[in-house]
């Protein structure tokens, strides 16, 4: 499928000489190319975009199922899993017999296109990213990553090395070396880009911002981010070897990671630091970009002697897994009219001891003092700013934000934006970005890789019973080598961010 002259180019160019950059004769993974069939919606054809999905958690299952809703067609999907191609393709027949009901004139025509893709009609089904890009980037206008935490930064790295604006999963890439590399290479390609961040799609966050800035409730000192959940805590790595099953390229599958023998616990879920960013950046990054953003914390990356303190205490300090509980505190500093701030991450079965109590405390103050009530807020994940005259406190993805006390805010506008523009929702803004429109979005990757940074750095601090200053100006923690090794990993060759 060829890109014709006429087509609209809805993208940027910046990065296409890039495309295909160190991965000539890899020897590359298997990628099928399925007939092709014309498209069945009722669009000219140039007003489609062309989406590739890379995995199927999360955004990508979202795009995967709702793509028509945004005048938008899958044209790949990549997994180095391929046993969960039939899963997509069972979810695709599910969607064409669902919209084929439909009164509406375009959802049928969608669902012809889905029930065709259903039959692997016209549609690239890969298991190798690098390959997929190489071979078939013009059949493709932009990319959604949600996979593994490990394929995050190879993945959108080679999106947009390809000129392709990037939807990504949360974190940013896998470690702070990730997070800043992808925030440097997207500040050069120039291209759209976003990562799953619910919140900052939503009217009442962007309103809460405002208040913030406002002053509405005073001074911001103190912050608490609370996961309640906790480590797997295991004791060793995975050991000794077994087949690999049938549909699963096991070479793909660790990407970049450094040679092991398949063993089906490595695929645990956030249960491996060599893989995963555990809980902080599970929902670490849903819940901390609230406080991130109505701070302005972002300003620190560009402050030259900025300095981040961060400690931790843990059940216990483990290197191979995440800890049952742990208690991450970070120190930052003044940010212009700001003044400094202590963050503290609060994350276990119930929390972190103590820290329930704590969190209920704080509410008290705020006017919350039955206990049931605190609970209810406090529910699975979320966020406080206690400043001297009031608090808000964020949801588990801060998309709902709580202002308090109440009787305080009984008069004031907290749910739509009166400065800061409005949303559509974080993929129809980043949708309408791809097409060459101007949304606001605020969880861009200039903004996505320093939250992951300082989330990551907290999955450092756990691992050492010291006090770390970190440099966000320069990515370095200061004169702490032990530390400063755990910043990047050194990728497998033929991998590349």
């Amino acid at each position: 499928m060829k890109r014709r002259s006429t087509r609209r180019r809805f993208l940027g160019q910046a990065g296409l000489g890039l495309a295909g950059l160190g991965l000539a004769g890899l020897g590359l993974g298997g990628l099928t190319i399925l007939p092709s069939a014309r498209t069945a919606f009722g669009f000219a054809a140039n007003e489609r975009l062309r989406l590739a999905v890379f995995g199927s958690m999360y955004n990508a299952q979202h795009f995967l199922v709702a793509a028509h809703t945004y005048s938008a067609e899958i044209t790949a999907i990549c997994n180095v899993d391929q046993r969960k191609i039939p899963a997509v393709l069972k979810m695709w027949g599910e969607q064409a017999d669902k919209l084929s009901a439909s009164p509406k004139p375009e959802d049928r025509l969608a669902a012809q296109r889905y029930a065709e893709m259903a039959e692997r009609k016209g549609v690239i089904i890969a298991d190798d990213v690098r390959r997929l890009f190489r071979e078939s980037a013009e059949r493709i206008d932009a990319f959604v990553v949600s996979d593994y935490d490990h394929f995050h930064g190879v993945a959108c790295g080679a999106a947009l090395r390809a000129g392709k604006p990037v939807c990504s999963e949360r974190p940013l890439g896998f470690n702070i070396g990730d997070a800043r590399d992808l925030r440097s290479l997207a500040a050069e390609a120039k291209l759209p880009t976003t990562y799953r961040s619910p919140g900052t799609g939503v009217g009442q966050f962007r309103r809460a911002m405002e208040l913030v800035e406002d002053g509405v409730i005073g001074p911001v000192k103190e912050v608490h981010v609370w996961l309640d959940r906790g480590g797997p805590d295991r004791d060793a790595l995975p050991s000794g070897s077994q087949p690999v099953p049938a549909g699963l390229n096991w070479d793909l599958w660790l990407g970049p990671l450094a040679w092991r023998e398949y063993h089906p616990d490595w695929m645990s879920y956030s249960h491996w630091r060599e893989t995963c960013s555990g809980g902080l950046g599970v929902f670490g990054m849903h819940a901390s970009i609230f406080p991130f953003m109505a701070l302005a914390l972002r300003q620190l990356w560009d402050a030259a002697d900025a300095e981040i303190t961060v400690e931790a205490e843990c059940s216990r300090r483990n290197r191979v897994s995440f800890p049952r509980w742990e208690r991450v505190r970070w120190e930052l500093p003044a940010r212009k009219s700001m003044p400094p701030v202590t963050i503290h991450w609060h994350h276990g079965p119930g929390l972190a001891p103590g820290s329930r109590e704590l969190i209920r405390g704080r509410l008290q103050q705020f006017g919350l003092a039955d206990a049931n009530a605190a609970d209810a807020l406090m529910a699975s994940a979320g966020s406080m700013l206690i400043g001297t005259d009031g608090a808000l406190v964020g949801n588990d993805h801060s998309t709902v934000i709580t202002a308090l006390p109440k009787e305080k805010f009984e008069k004031i506008e907290t749910n739509r934006p009166q400065r800061i523009p409005a949303t559509q929702g974080i993929y129809k803004d980043w949708i309408d970005a791809c097409r060459g429109q101007k949304p606001h979005i605020i969880a861009g990757f200039d903004i996505g890789g320093p939250l992951s940074e300082l989330l990551m750095l907290g999955n450092i601090a756990t691992q050492f019973d010291r006090r770390l200053v970190y440099r966000p100006k320069t990515g370095q923690i200061v004169g702490d080598d032990a530390a400063n090794a755990l910043l990047r990993y050194k990728y497998r060759e033929g991998w590349t961010l």
